[in-house]
């Protein structure tokens, strides 16, 4: 049996050196920025110096080699990128201009616009800072598995179908009744509810394919999923 080969398990081998594990190191950040700025915002940065020390830590992930000192040993892309963040955090704590750095290449897009308008949607002050990060790298990694759903099911010729089941997948209170649903889609209510059932089935999938690119090859994925769902827990601050 042949096993596929993590992202994450790719850039620790390489030491971010070689070109496919700077490609996967690529998708990752670019994939968990999200979670990082928001311990920044937590952590009392305003939006200029969160933007700043996000772009200035990607930078060095992406540019000079720094994952080069990590080891398989210290497991999930998760943890790595959270000691880094709060590491650099303690070493600009009063830093507040823009932080040039990565050797001329260009720094990660930071959608940050959108990342304020989720803080102002989903309120952080109750919630301590680790509580933050480890919420939104939950999300980041649900948005991630939903695009890869997406782009199978219009591979699969179900485009439309996964954009009127869609609301189905996070218990959206606002969607439509089965039989409305099962109306719009031409289709009888029992049939609808057996394609809801397959694609969360396929969800589900697609997580835990998303989860096992941030761990080590070898690692479960599932605990990992049943960790971050817990995130969306009652956590507070002390």
């Amino acid at each position: 049996m042949t096993f596929h080969t993590t992202r994450w398990s790719l850039v620790l081998r390489a030491g971010g050196e070689d070109a496919e594990a700077r490609g996967a190191l690529d998708e990752l950040c670019a994939s968990y920025w999200p979670p990082v700025y928001a311990l920044y915002r937590r952590e009392g940065l305003d939006v200029e110096a969160a933007r700043d020390l996000t772009q200035s830590l990607f930078a060095e992930l992406l540019a000079r080699g720094d994952v080069a000192r990590a080891s398989p040993e210290k497991g999930r892309f998760r943890a790595y990128l959270r000691t880094c963040a709060r590491n650099l955090l303690a070493n600009h704590r009063d830093a507040e201009r823009a932080q040039k750095r990565g050797g001329g290449r260009a720094p990660l897009s930071l959608d940050v616009d959108g990342e304020e308008a989720r803080l102002l949607r989903e309120p952080i002050d109750a919630l301590d800072a680790a509580a933050v990060f480890e919420r939104r790298w939950a999300q980041a990694v649900i948005e991630s598995a939903l695009t890869r759903l997406e782009r199978d099911e219009a591979r699969a010729g179900r485009e439309a179908q996964f954009f009127a089941l869609r609301p189905t997948l996070d218990g959206d209170a606002n969607a439509k009744p089965y039989a409305a649903l099962a109306e719009d889609l031409g289709t009888s209510e029992g049939a609808l509810k057996v394609a809801v059932h397959r694609l969360r089935a396929r969800f589900k999938d697609a997580l835990l394919v998303e989860v096992r690119e941030t761990l080590p090859d070898g690692d479960e994925p599932g605990a990992e999923l049943r960790e971050l769902l817990a995130a969306f827990g009652p956590r507070r601050s002390a």
